[in-house]
């Protein structure tokens, strides 16, 4: 296992880089917006720059891979003593349909109950609505932006949707919400 940024930036470097050509690509196609590679490539390098979070004791980076190679990422990125966010949820095209979206959101969410983390939270793109199902079967709901958003410095507010998972089970619980009895 991998543990130093260099040696996992080896190995998801190039799975972000299509994350983020094609995010560049779709809104572009979608709204209008223009990246330069400059843009990419700053906004690449301030996300490498969370590596040793996302690898630190309460962060998580995961790969997924499909016959030895990696065809999928998903990242769960420590907020404060109680949330988390998960961030660049990506899968390969060629590995889409694969169930292999639904296996990291699920690592994540696992492993955000066991670190304890009572919320988890994300951002996804209005174009992602294949994501965003899969985020509402999970039990993710909309909420107002979030302090910290990077959509908010990309200046992708209008485009963004904030989503949300209570993962405190036992307040939960204890207000008699559906299925915690």
């Amino acid at each position: 296992i991998a543990t130093a940024a260099s040696d996992v930036s080896a190995v998801v470097d190039p799975l972000f880089h299509e994350y983020g050509e094609w995010v560049a690509r779709r809104l572009e196609q979608d709204v209008g917006i223009t990246f330069t590679e400059a843009d990419l490539a700053r906004h690449h390098d301030a996300f490498k720059g969370e590596l040793p979070r996302l690898l630190g004791p309460r962060g998580r980076l995961l790969v997924a891979r499909l016959d030895g190679d990696p065809v999928g990422v998903g990242a769960l990125k420590p907020v404060d003593d109680t949330t988390a966010e998960i961030k660049r949820m990506y899968v390969r095209p060629a590995a889409q349909g694969l169930g292999v979206g639904r296996a990291i959101l699920l690592r994540l969410v696992q492993e955000a109950r066991a670190e304890r983390y009572a919320t988890v939270r994300l951002e996804t793109l209005r174009f992602m609505t294949t994501a965003q199902a899969m985020y509402r079967a999970f039990g993710f709901v909309e909420v107002p932006r979030f302090d910290g958003s990077e959509a908010a410095t990309a200046a992708l507010d209008p485009f963004t949707i904030f989503m949300e998972l209570d993962l405190d089970v036992e307040r939960l619980v204890a207000s008699g919400a559906p299925g915690c009895q």
